[in-house]
């Protein structure tokens, strides 16, 4: 309804308006060139109206022709940037099915349409130019595009994210970590730019500067907080072990104990923690810290630090201990393994076997490598039975592989827990596990955190690493 009130406003005026004309009539008496006219005032009104219509259409007319060549100028420059953007985006398809030559002459005859339109050449033709030069191996090339997007405030912070892989493909992790500053300056809450550049701080152990750029990153939510909690633990371990190499106990027993509150059952926090203690004087505290991550994870690198920090004590004095720590997990094998191992080495055969066969010695089977040799050992000392060793050692060949600290970014093995994966330089992307030696696994420039490879560039990355293969 309140949509028709001014119409209505409109008619009622109008008719007020005759009304009142019609209700006071007069006439109008004018000489002009020796005639006398004589008209009703009503008649001359509606004359005049006539005549200021005809005038406005006569000049709206001859406006419309005036302007004709402005908008028919108009309309083709549209016409022709609508057409830019087609090119650009069949430039797109091209470089996605692998054709840089074809990405190339779309972005070339784009740019020549968007000159003859007179707009500025938007940033996604320089992006698809760089795209293309990357896919012909013209770094230079593509440097130069992505240098050129720093010049403009809307196309800098994705020429930055160009520039950061092209230099972490050269191994510039010093420019790199300049250029990603700048971006997180521009953009303080991208996803990405936080997580490359703690990356890159640990990649350059810089870990009170890991640390604070991780705590950004769980404040904006570029890392979750359980996993920012895992990095912290991981940032401290580092940070402990540069304080020990430095000859600062204080403070690396410091760390060490922060890493172990944050995260008990992470083995590796644990075990630096626990030797820390031993190297000052502190055994007792130093098992306690062990077998308080043993309760959250039987891992057999704890049962292996338990039995260094136990070396100085007598063999049935080991036992005994060792027995405590299986107890405390009597369900897994490996406390059984770690105390059959002591037994055998005090040639406590009977002790020895007791948990071997709470291991799973009795079972049919599958046995781990590590049971099978144990049980090789003791029949060959206990008994001299040499058939039965034998078998054993047989079984041992054919059992599974045993699990071992395996990097996710780059699939190499390592014997011992590193912050770092010394293949790759991948920041806390080493896990215990079974390896998988059926394929080997390529290795992108662009990895780092764990959790998985990050794309060379796209419009809304998510990168998850940043890691390469060490020098040499």
């Amino acid at each position: 309804m309140i949509r028709y009130l001014p119409g209505l406003i409109v008619i009622a005026a109008l008719v007020a308006i005759t009304v009142f004309f019609a209700d006071q009539p007069g006439s109008v008496s004018m000489v002009w060139l020796g005639w006398q006219i004589d008209m009703p005032v009503g008649l001359l009104l509606l004359a005049v109206v006539i005549v200021v219509g005809l005038l406005w259409t006569l000049f709206w007319l001859l406006g419309r022709l005036l302007g004709a060549p402005g908008r028919f100028a108009r309309a083709r420059r549209d016409q022709q940037k609508l057409l830019g953007y087609r090119v650009l985006t069949d430039g797109l398809v091209a470089l996605a099915a692998g054709d840089a030559k074809a990405a190339d002459k779309a972005r070339t005859k784009a740019e020549l349409l968007f000159q003859k339109s007179r707009i500025e050449i938007p940033p996604l033709a320089r992006l698809l130019a760089a795209q293309a030069a990357l896919m012909r191996g013209d770094e230079e090339a593509a440097k130069t595009e992505f240098s050129a997007m720093l010049d403009s405030p809307d196309t800098e912070f994705l020429g930055l994210r160009g520039l950061i892989v092209q230099a972490l493909k050269a191994g510039d992790d010093a420019e790199a970590l300049a250029l990603t500053e700048r971006a997180k300056r521009l953009k303080p809450g991208a996803s990405w730019v936080l997580q490359s550049q703690l990356a890159l701080e640990t990649r350059g152990n810089d870990w009170r500067g890991a640390a604070a750029t991780l705590k950004e990153a769980v404040k904006r939510g570029a890392v979750t907080p359980d996993q920012g909690r895992h990095y912290k633990a991981t940032l401290l371990v580092a940070h402990s072990r540069q304080a020990a190499a430095q000859n600062l106990p204080r403070d690396a027993l410091s760390y060490a104990a922060q890493a172990h509150g944050l995260e008990p059952g992470f083995a590796p926090a644990a075990i630096h923690y626990g030797r820390l203690l031993r190297d000052g004087g502190k055994v007792a505290k130093g098992l306690g810290v062990l077998e308080a991550s043993w309760k959250q994870e039987a891992h057999p690198a704890l049962a292996d630090a338990y039995a260094l920090l136990l070396a100085t004590e007598a063999p049935s004095a080991r036992v005994k201990r060792f027995e405590r720590l299986a107890e405390l997990r009597p369900d897994e094998a490996e406390g059984h393994l770690g105390a059959a191992a002591v037994a055998i080495s005090a040639r406590l055969w009977g002790e020895a076997r007791r948990h071997l066969e709470r291991a799973g010695a009795t079972g049919d089977g599958p046995w781990s490598k590590r049971l099978c040799h144990l049980m090789a050992e003791l029949e060959q000392g206990d008994r001299a039975d040499a058939a039965a060793a034998h078998l054993w050692l047989d079984r041992a060949q054919r059992a599974p592989e045993a699990p071992i600290w395996v990097c996710t970014a780059c699939a190499a093995e390592c014997a011992t827990w590193e912050p770092l994966c010394p293949t790759c330089q991948g920041f806390d992307t080493l896990a215990w596990r079974v390896p998988d030696r059926s394929a080997a696994r390529p290795l992108d420039p662009a990895h780092g955190l764990a959790g998985g490879p990050a794309p060379v560039l796209e419009l809304e990355p998510d990168p998850t690493a940043l890691a390469r293969p060490a020098p040499g």
